[in-house]
C-alpha cells in the first residue's frame, strides 16, 4: 500500500479534488441521486420522527444557516444534517445499492449539504464531495461485506454511511489529510445502527445520526479534536465485520470504478426485500384476474436473509408494514399499487389484508441471494396456481430510463407539495448544480 497507510490513503481520497476525471454520465447520475434523495426526504417531512426532531432542533442555539428538506427555516449544520437524513430514509424511500446492503444517499448528501450551505461552496464541489464519499463506502463495505450485516447484524447505512459523510464534509471544509485522518477515528467512535431497530423510527435516525457525525467529526478535527490516526490499520475493521479484512481490496475498490452507477432508486416506498412479492403478485393477478376471496394460498420465496429482515407476517402497525412481505404483497392485491399513503395502521388492519396474511407461507431460496428477489406462487380454490420470479439486482440498466424514472418519482413526490411550475424549477436547479458558484437559490426552492 505504498508505504502510507490505509486510514491515510482513504483520508488523501477523501479530500482530493477528481473533478478531471469524471465523465458526463459521473455528474449526471450524481445529480439523479441527489435529486432521488431530495424526493426521499420530502416524503419523510410530516413523518413523527421528523416532528421531534425539529422540536428539539428549535431548542438548539447556535448559527442556524442550513436547510432542511420540506421544512421552513434553517437549522444549525449538525441538526440540519441530522434531520435531513433522518427524513430521506425516514420511510424507506432511498436508494439502495446493487449489491451491498445499505443506503449510500441518506447519510452522505445530508453532511454534504448541511457542509456546502455553511462554506458557502457551490455545485462542483458538492458533486465532487459526493462522489468521494460514496467511493469511501463502497469500498470499505468491500471489506467488511457481507458479514457486517449478515453476521454483525449492524444496520451498514448508519455504520458505514458515517465514513461516507464525514469523507464528503471534508472534501467541501477542505480538510487536510491528517485531519480526516482524525476525523476517521471520532467516526468510528460514533458509528452505530443495529438490524433489530428496523420497523421503529430509530432505523431511520441511523442514518441522520450518520450524516451529523461524520460532518461533526471533521468540524471537531478541523478544531484539533483528536481520534486515532491510523483507525482502519487496527483491529477496528475486523471487530466490526467478524473476519479478516483484506486492506488490499478495499484500496483497489477506493480507486475502481466509481460507487455512483451502483445505486439503485427504489419502485416502493418500504425495505427493499419486500419488492419482489409486490411485483410477483402484480404479475401473477394481471396475467390471472381472481377476486380476493378465491385466493387460497400465498407461497413467497425470497432470498433467505429476507425472512429475517421482513418476514414479519402480523404487522401491527404501518411502520411494520414497510417491513413485511407479507402486508406490501398483500397490499398490492388488495389496493392495486403500493405507495406512500399505503403505510397506514388503519389498512394493516383492514380485514381483506388480514384474510390474505392468514394464508400467507415463507419458505427461503438461496437461489435469489445475488439478486435480492424471490419467487411467489399463488394458489387458487379452484385448484389452479400461477408463479412468477423477480430478480431485483445484478444486471445492467439503462442510464435513459433511470433518467426518466427518477424524474417520474420526483415529479409525482414533489408536485403535491411545490406545484407543478415549483417542481420543475427545482428539478432543473439540480440538474445545472454543477453551474452554480453558490447553492443557496437551489436549497430556498427544496425548503417549505
Amino acid at each position: 500500500m505504498d508505504g502510507k497507510t490505509l486510514t491515510m490513503q482513504v483520508a488523501e481520497y477523501s479530500v482530493a479534488d477528481h473533478w478531471d476525471t469524471f465523465q458526463e454520465e459521473d455528474i449526471r447520475m450524481t445529480k439523479l441521486a441527489f435529486a432521488d434523495w431530495v424526493a426521499a426526504a420530502q416524503t419523510g417531512a410530516e413523518e413523527e420522527g421528523t416532528r421531534i426532531l425539529l422540536e428539539l432542533a428549535g431548542e438548539e442555539d447556535g448559527r442556524q444557516h442550513c436547510s432542511v428538506i420540506g421544512q421552513e427555516g434553517k437549522y444549525s449544520p449538525g441538526m440540519a444534517a441530522l434531520i435531513n437524513g433522518n427524513e430521506s430514509h425516514g420511510i424507506d424511500f432511498d436508494d439502495i445499492h446493487v449489491s451491498l446492503s445499505l443506503h449510500l444517499c441518506s447519510p452522505l448528501f445530508p453532511a454534504a449539504l448541511a457542509a456546502t450551505e455553511m462554506s458557502g461552496a457551490g455545485g462542483k464541489e458538492l458533486i465532487n464531495a459526493a462522489i468521494n464519499g460514496f467511493q469511501v463506502m463502497v469500498a470499505l463495505s468491500s471489506g467488511i461485506m457481507p458479514e457486517h450485516y449478515n453476521i454483525g447484524r449492524w444496520h451498514a447505512t448508519g455504520t458505514i454511511g458515517i465514513f461516507g459523510a464525514a469523507a464528503a464534509a471534508g472534501a467541501i471544509l477542505k480538510a487536510t489529510p491528517m485531519q480526516m485522518c482524525h476525523a476517521f477515528g471520532i467516526c468510528a467512535g460514533l458509528c452505530s445502527g443495529i438490524q433489530l431497530n428496523f420497523g421503529s423510527m430509530a432505523k431511520p435516525l441511523a442514518a441522520g445520526m450518520a450524516a451529523k457525525n461524520g460532518l461533526l467529526a471533521v468540524i471537531m478535527a478541523q478544531r484539533g479534536f483528536t481520534g486515532r490516526t491510523d483507525i482502519f490499520d487496527t483491529d477496528f475493521l475486523e471487530n466490526i465485520s467478524l473476519k479478516k479484512v483484506n486492506r488490499n481490496d478495499i484500496i483497489e475498490r477506493l480507486h475502481g470504478a466509481y460507487g455512483v452507477h451502483e445505486l439503485r432508486f427504489k419502485r416502493y416506498p418500504c425495505g427493499a426485500p419486500t419488492h419482489s412479492g409486490i411485483i410477483n403478485c402484480k404479475k401473477i393477478l394481471e396475467e390471472s384476474p381472481h377476486p380476493i376471496e378465491n385466493i387460497e394460498r400465498i407461497v413467497f420465496e425470497p432470498y433467505p436473509r429476507a425472512i429475517r429482515l421482513v418476514g414479519n407476517m402480523d404487522p401491527q402497525t404501518g411502520l411494520q408494514g414497510k417491513f413485511s412481505i407479507g402486508f406490501t404483497a398483500a397490499a398490492q392485491i388488495v389496493f392495486g399499487a403500493v405507495t406512500i399513503d399505503t403505510f397506514t395502521d388503519e389498512k394493516v388492519k383492514d380485514p381483506r389484508i388480514q384474510y390474505l396474511l392468514k394464508r400467507m407461507e415463507l419458505v427461503a431460496c438461496d437461489e435469489f441471494t445475488p439478486s435480492r428477489g424471490g419467487r411467489t406462487t399463488i394458489y387458487f380454490t379452484d385448484g389452479t396456481s400461477r408463479s412468477h420470479a423477480t430478480y431485483l439486482l445484478g444486471g445492467e440498466v439503462d442510464p435513459d430510463e433511470v433518467f426518466r424514472d427518477t424524474a417520474d418519482k420526483y415529479e409525482e413526490i414533489m408536485i403535491p407539495v411545490k406545484g407543478k411550475a415549483g417542481t420543475q424549477a427545482s428539478w432543473q436547479a439540480i440538474m445545472t448544480m454543477e453551474q452554480r458558484n453558490s447553492i443557496s437559490e437551489m436549497t430556498k426552492m427544496l425548503r417549505k
